[in-house]
C-alpha cells in the first residue's frame, strides 16, 4: 500500500516541542496532524492559575513569544508569566559586568519566564481546539515499516497509521530516532544542574541574573509573585552536597554567590537535579523522517537557549513542510536542515564553550573575560548584537 501525501503528518512525543510543532504545522497549511504520546494528555478542569512554589519553569525569548503570538497564544502566556526587562551578566570575584536592556533594544521585553504547567495548559487547550489535530495519548509506537512514499507505523493501541512524514519529538533518549536509523552522540559534562524556586524579600523588578562562578553558571530568573527560578550548575559531587544541605545552609551558599543588587533570598523550594549530558543527533533528516527538540539536540542551560532554539527549528520546519505537496521528500527536508544549520551550530558551540571558558582560572583568560564583559557594557553595538541573538531575533 502506498502512502499518500494527503495522509496526516505524525509527531511522536507530546511534550512542549511536539505540541508546538503540531500547532505550527497547522498554522502553515498542514491538512491534518496526529500527535502520539505515551503519557495521558488531558486538560485539567481548573486552570493552574495559582503559582506553585515547586513548579518548574521555562525562559521564553522575545522570538519565542513572537511565535506564540503568531499562534494566538502569546497573550494567555504573558498573563501568568514574569517579563524579563533586563539581563544582568557578571563574574564572581572579578570586575566587569554587562546589562542587556529591553528599553535599549526598543522592545517591550527581552523575554519572559513561565511555569511549565501553565505553558502546557495553554498549548494543550489549543491542540484540543483544532479538529484537524488528533491526540493519541496514552499510545506509543511499537513498530514501523518504510514504504515508498513514507512510513507505516504500528501503535500499542493496535492501530496502524500511514504518513508521508514521521517526526521524532520524544526526547533525548528517542526510540523513534533510533528506528529512523539516526544515531546520536552524548557528551557527559560531569556537571549537574540543580533546579528550584526561590522566594525573595523584595521585587526582582524583571531582572534576570546570569552569574559565572568558578564551579559553573548560576542563574536567577524572574517568576510571578516575587520569586526566582534557580538554575545552579556545578560538578556532580558538589551538586550532591548542595542537594544534601539544609534549606538554611543552601540559602546562605546562594546568597554568598548572588550578584550585588539582587534581592535577598528568603526561601528555597523543592530541589531537583539533572545531569548535564549533552546529546546531538548525527543527522536531523532522512527521507520521510525528521528529529526535533531534545531528540535533535540538548544544550547546557546557560542563557536558557535550549527551548528557544527548538522553537526556531519548529518554526522553520513547519514553514518548509506545512504547505508542501511532498513534505517527506529528502529535498524538502534538506532545505529545512540547511536553513537551521548556522543558528544551531552557533548556539550549540556557545552553550558548550562559554561555561568552560569561565571555569578556566589562568590569569590571562580571567583578564580576557573581564575585558569581554566590560566591552559588552560600554559598546552599545556589540551589546545589541549579543542581545538580539539571545532574544532569537
Amino acid at each position: 500500500m502506498a502512502v499518500s501525501d494527503k495522509q496526516p503528518l505524525v509527531i511522536v512525543g507530546g511534550g512542549m516541542a511536539g505540541a508546538m510543532l503540531a500547532l505550527l504545522l497547522r498554522r502553515h497549511g498542514a491538512g491534518s496532524v496526529v500527535l502520539v504520546e505515551s503519557h495521558p494528555l488531558t486538560l485539567p478542569e481548573t486552570p493552574p492559575l495559582t503559582p506553585s512554589f515547586d513548579a518548574r519553569s521555562t525562559a521564553l525569548s522575545a522570538g519565542t513569544l513572537a511565535v506564540l503570538d503568531e499562534l494566538g497564544l502569546g497573550l494567555a502566556i504573558r498573563e501568568h508569566a514574569a517579563a524579563i526587562g533586563t539581563v544582568h551578566v557578571s563574574r564572581q570575584s572579578r570586575l566587569g559586568l554587562t546589562r542587556l536592556s529591553a528599553q535599549e533594544e526598543g522592545v517591550d521585553q527581552l523575554g519572559a519566564v513561565v511555569e511549565n504547567r501553565w505553558l502546557g495548559f495553554v498549548l494543550l487547550g489549543a491542540l484540543f481546539s483544532d479538529d484537524a489535530i488528533t491526540v493519541r495519548a496514552p499510545d506509543a509506537l511499537t513498530g514501523m515499516r518504510r514504504l515508498e512514499y513514507g512510513y507505516q507505523v504500528s501503535l500499542s493501541s493496535g492501530d496502524t497509521l500511514h504518513t508521508p512524514l514521521l517526526i521524532a519529538a520524544d526526547g533525548a533518549r528517542s526510540k523513534t530516532r533510533e528506528w529512523l536509523g539516526i544515531s546520536a552522540r552524548d557528551h557527559d559534562t560531569g556537571h549537574d544542574a540543580l533546579i528550584a524556586n526561590l522566594s525573595l524579600a523584595s521585587s526582582h523588578e524583571g531582572i534576570a541574573y546570569e552569574r559565572f562562578l568558578n564551579e559553573g553558571p548560576l542563574a536567577f530568573l524572574p517568576l510571578p509573585d516575587q520569586r526566582f527560578a534557580l538554575v545552579w550548575t556545578g560538578p556532580r559531587e558538589q551538586v550532591a552536597q548542595w542537594m544534601a544541605m539544609s534549606e538554611q545552609d543552601a540559602l546562605a551558599q546562594l546568597q554568598a554567590r548572588s550578584p550585588a543588587g539582587a534581592p535577598r533570598l528568603t526561601g528555597l523550594g523543592e530541589r531537583q537535579r539533572y545531569p548535564l549530558v549533552l546529546t546531538e543527533s548525527c543527522a536531523q533528516v532522512v527521507p520521510h523522517g525528521v528529529v526535533v527538540g531534545n531528540a535533535a539536540h540538548t544544550l547546557h542551560p546557560v542563557a536558557g537557549q535550549g527551548f528557544n532554539l527548538t522553537v526556531r527549528d519548529l518554526q522553520a520546519l513547519a514553514s518548509t513542510v506545512g504547505g508542501s505537496d511532498h513534505p517527506g521528500s529528502l529535498r524538502t527536508l534538506q532545505a529545512f536542515a540547511s536553513r537551521r544549520e548556522k543558528d544551531q551550530a552557533l548556539i550549540g558551540q556557545a552553550s558548550r564553550w562559554v561555561p568552560e571558558l569561565f571555569r578556566v582560572q589562568h590569569p590571562l583568560f580571567a583578564h580576557s573575560r573581564q575585558l569581554g564583559l566590560v566591552a559588552l557594557d560600554i559598546l552599545p553595538g556589540l551589546r545589541s548584537g549579543f542581545a538580539k541573538r539571545a532574544m532569537g531575533l
